[in-house]
This record gives C-alpha cells, structure tokens and sequence, in this order.
C-alpha cells in the first residue's frame, strides 16, 4: 500500500495497517516532503521484518509511478480526495479514502463511476459502522423490536480543537478551505451513522451553522426527513464535551438509545436496560485488506458513502441559503 497525505489520521490508521500480516508500505507522500519522511520512518521502525526502507514523496502521482502500489489509502485534507482518488484509480488502484468520500457529490459520483469501471474496491474509512452498539441498534430497528420508528435524534459533541491540537486540525472546520467545516468532518460520521442504522435515505433538509470569523464552521444543527417521512434532528459540535455520539431512536413500542460505549433499550411498560454488547473486534483498515485479500464485502464501499456526500452537501446548501432543500 501507499499512503496519500502524511498527517495525524496517517499516523492513527499507519499502526492498524501494519497490524495486518499481508500488508507492507511502499511509499508515503505528502506535499510537505519533511511529514512524508517522518512517516515513512516510522512505518520503517513499526514493521523492520517487511521493509527496510519506505521512500517518500512530495506528490502522490510520483508514488503511483515510483512505487506502483496495489493499493492507496488517501488521508489527505478532505477536499483534495477527488483528484487523488481519481488518479490513483487510473493507476489501477485500489483504495482506502478516510471520511468524508468528498465534500462534493458530482466528484463523489465519479469516482464511485471509475472504480466500477476499472473493477476496483474503494473503501470509504466510516468505522462508526464497526461501533458495537451501532451494529446492535441497526439490528434491532431491522427486527422490529421497537416498532416503527417515528423520530430519531441524532447528536455528536466533542471539542476538537483541543481533542486533536489546534496546529493539526484547524484546516477540519474552514468552510471554504481544504476541511469543509465541522460538517463535513466529525459531522459525516454522524450523517453515515444515522443512514446506515435505519437503512434508509435524506429526502428533505433544513440546516443552521454557526461559524467563528474568518468562516470557522464549529456547530451545524439539522432537520431531515428521511425517505418513509421519518424526522430526523441532528446537532453536530465541535466545542462541546460529551458523549462522542448519541443516536435515539423512539418507536410505537419504545425506544432505544445508541452513544459510542452503550446501547440502552426502553420499551413501554418495562423498565430501562442496557443492551449487552460484545467488544469491538474489527477496524476500518483491517475490514479494507480482508476486502482485497479474502473477497469480502466492504464495511463501507464508496456506492454507500454517495449517500452521506449528497446529505452532507445538501445541508451546507441549506445552512448557506437558509432555505428547505430536497434531495429528490
């Protein structure tokens, strides 16, 4: 594999990447060369019995040509995905690309378009799909076992500035620049887990954003209608502490709670109880190479993630004009 863009989240996936036995780094790039080096040294000391040197690059095109990797996982700022997504994909690639897929729907779809051309698996890094209680509120909706749902509210909050360091992870919440806003980062987690627990899509969205000067995008909150007339609220912030995520679902028969380490379950008449749960026993990289080397299905293929793009995009257009946008 090669690694586009050399920053924090290339150092978090590195170390899950070199945890599998059948994957080796060929070659990491980053237009700042000195963050590509640093992290081809370090993929060197992680993994000394596979590799004794991983070249580095100022541009991921020299990588795909230089190195001709199987694979590339793209960790670079969220809106140059689509130029390095494309290419690598021409390259004969394929890839691993962490959130959001893009922050524009008509790249989204074209990459989506080329890998189904050339016959090539992208894998979008949406690892709240492998969160346990996730996993077990999306199997319970599907049974039934609140009945049909009604309303969802959906809640993410985590200061990220701090949580990440302000030098790393301003550029995450400039609207206009290389992040796309809290929107488009921690808020495409969200956006995915809600789509993917209740199996369903956006057909209509009202959003609000509150940005800091100079066009900081640091709380977005929405109202959506999904595809069966569901409403949905979703509040997404990037200065509050708390849970990292809630998701709750009521139903004609009660209602189950979702947050990143519990699932708690209320039906009518009963008393509150937590839903056990079983620890955590995949990662988003780990699911990508058994992809490539076992066959199997995507946690989540890039075809699913257009889903998120296209909601994601439709709430900023929203928030941006202040009107009711519909999605079909």
């Amino acid at each position: 594999m090669g690694i586009a863009g050399c920053g924090v989240a290339a150092r978090i996936h590195l170390d899950r990447l070199l945890a599998q036995e059948d994957v080796a780094i060929v070659g990491c790039a980053d237009p700042e060369l000195s963050a590509a080096r640093a992290l081809a040294d370090r993929a060197v000391h992680h993994a000394e019995s596979r590799s004794t040197a991983v070249p580095a690059f100022a541009d991921h095109r020299e990588l795909l040509r230089e190195a001709a990797p199987d694979a590339l996982a793209i960790f670079s700022p969220h809106r140059t995905h689509y130029r390095v997504a494309m290419d690598a994909l021409q390259a004969g690639c394929h890839l691993f690309v962490e959130k959001p897929l893009s922050t524009n729907v008509q790249e989204a779809a074209d990459i989506v378009s080329l890998a189904r051309g050339r016959q090539l698996k992208v894998g979008v890094g949406h690892q709240y799909r492998l969160c346990p209680s996730l996993v077990e509120a999306r199997r319970c909706l599907a049974a039934g076992m609140i009945g049909p749902v009604r309303l969802v509210t959906a809640t993410l909050a985590r200061p990220w500035l701090t949580t990440l360091g302000a030098a790393e992870s301003t550029w995450r919440f400039d609207v206009k620049g290389a992040g796309g806003g809290v929107l488009a980062d921690a808020g495409d987690h969200l956006v995915d887990a809600l789509l993917w627990t209740t199996e369903q899509v956006a057909h209509e969205v009202a959003a609000f954003q509150s940005q800091w000067d100079p066009g900081i995008d640091l709380i977005t909150a929405a109202a959506i209608r999904l595809a069966d007339g569901t409403p949905v609220t979703l509040a997404i912030s990037g200065i509050s502490p708390g849970a990292l995520f809630s998701l709750e679902y009521f139903g004609e028969l009660g209602r189950l709670r979702a947050t990143d380490q519990t699932l708690e379950e209320e039906r009518f008449g009963a008393p509150r109880q937590d839903i056990p749960l079983p620890a955590a026993s995949r990662t988003i990289d780990g699911d990508f190479v058994a992809a490539l080397r076992d066959q199997t299905p995507l946690c989540c293929p890039a075809d699913q993630a257009l889903d998120t793009v296209r909601l994601l995009e439709a709430m900023a257009r929203s928030a941006t004009t202040r009107q009711v946008v519909r999605l079909v």
